[in-house]
């Protein structure tokens, strides 16, 4: 009897030392990045338990990085630990971009980005852009896992208002326009704003922090809240196992290291997630001549089937505490970003919900061909009472492996106010 159930518990100890061991040496070779850069990426770390799930979680980490035309990944285990060769191709860039966009209002884009040139990873950018809303300048470097940006943003546009609380879109790069679609509104205020911002974001792990002080200065052709609206922004995100895009490298094949990868089935579904939270405060320490509290919350879940195809809910939420009007809720700021619209309702509380699902019709070796239904619906506080704004419609686009970017068309349906827009899109998530 004490032989058999020594046995039995001996089993699962020999059971768990078969499936686990310990990661032993990690070897690292790059063509051009320092390999310290790239082993302080890669989560797992000599000693680690290794595991299946954590070795391929581990070299997401530096597909993500978006810095290497192939990644070569082996193992070697031997006595319960298991050694690991990563071989790495790499560069670097330096690429200007400019477009122009013409929709209900043109803009005119320029900007130039620099990948890797330091040898350590970094990315970094500037770009400036011009419409008849006004100008904005921007400037920002990642380097491991920091991320410091710089930007100024002038306004000098008019705001229209409507019947049943809703107002015009506003932005140097918004090229929707509701003067033609709409007729009549309520009342106009001409909009000056200056607004010069600050971002510092650390990342650990799954997770990140930043903060942002903005110095922001306001007026209107009415009795609104004119004057200083400084203010300082913070908060935390947590990832887990959701995609990054492709960034500007990849016109030199630079970040296109899990493309076979992404051209073939996955046995099991995989499942990914986000979180964040942020807080916002203005006063008279800061300098504002309003009190501003804003709180904002958004949650992510996402499924990839093993044909690539993925899902997407998301939930935001936004409270402004009584701020001012010109730092309220925006509807749009409450939506996922799939539709494209000429008006918004702004308030002083809401949430809102975004249902997407990316079906890829065509993968190959050159591009991916996609259709993104969506739905998305808000619901704002303003005039006493919860209202809604909703949209549904579809992206269809071609992502060329090269090209950074998607093109194609969205289709929008504003079920609001019955109104819908087509627009060329330039730009996304893949």
């Amino acid at each position: 009897m004490k032989k058999w159930l020594f046995l039995l518990l001996l089993l699962p100890a020999a059971a768990f030392g078969k499936d686990t061991s310990v990661v032993g040496d990690i070897h690292i070779t790059t063509t051009r990045v320092d390999p310290a850069v790239v082993a302080r990426k890669f989560p797992l770390k000599t000693g680690d338990t290794f595991t299946p799930q954590a070795y391929e979680d581990a070299q997401n980490k530096l597909h993500d990085m978006r810095l290497f035309k192939k990644l070569d990944f082996d193992t070697h285990t031997e006595n319960g630990r298991t050694d690991i060769s990563i071989s790495a191709e790499d560069g670097y860039y330096f690429f200007p971009l400019a477009f122009f966009s013409s929709g209900d209002k043109d803009v005119f884009f320029m900007s130039l980005f620099e990948g890797n040139f330091f040898k350590k990873g970094e990315t970094a950018f500037a770009l400036g852009g011009v419409s008849s809303d006004g100008y904005t300048f921007s400037g920002g470097v990642s380097i491991e896992d920091n991320f410091f940006n710089i930007s100024f943003t002038k306004l000098d546009t008019e705001q229209r208002f409507y019947r049943d609380y809703w107002s015009s879109m506003y932005g140097v790069m918004n090229v929707a326009d509701d003067e033609e679609e709409y007729s009549d509104p309520l009342y106009k205020w001409d909009m000056r704003d200056y607004d010069f911002k600050l971002t510092y974001a650390r990342t650990f792990g799954d997770f990140s922090a930043f903060i942002s002080p903005e110095f922001k200065h306001t007026s209107y052709s009415a009795e609104v809240d004119a004057g200083n609206h400084n203010q300082l922004s913070a908060g935390l995100s947590y990832r887990k196992r959701v995609r990054t895009s492709s960034g500007m490298g990849a016109w030199f094949g630079f970040g296109l290291s899990d493309k076979q990868q992404m051209l073939r089935n996955m046995p099991v579904p995989r499942y990914a997630y986000g979180a964040d939270v942020a807080f916002t405060k203005g006063g008279d320490w800061s300098g504002a001549d309003y009190d501003i509290t804003k709180l904002s919350l958004n949650f992510l879940w996402q499924m990839e089937l093993k044909q690539r195809h993925v899902l997407s809910l998301q939930v935001k939420g936004q409270n402004a505490y009584g701020s001012p009007f010109s730092d309220q809720i925006l509807s749009t700021d409450l939506l996922g970003g799939q539709g494209k619209y000429r008006r918004l309702i702004r308030g002083r509380r809401g949430a809102g919900v975004t249902a997407s699902f990316l079906f890829y019709i065509l993968r190959g070796n050159t591009g991916l061909l996609a259709l993104r239904p969506f739905y998305e619906l808000a619901y704002v506080y303003t005039g006493g009472a919860y209202r809604d704004h909703s949209g549904a419609g579809a992206t269809l686009s071609y992502k060329f492996w090269r090209v950074p970017f998607p093109l194609g068309i969205n289709y929008t349906r504003n079920l609001s106010d019955h109104s819908d827009i087509v627009s060329f899109v330039l730009g996304g998530q893949f």
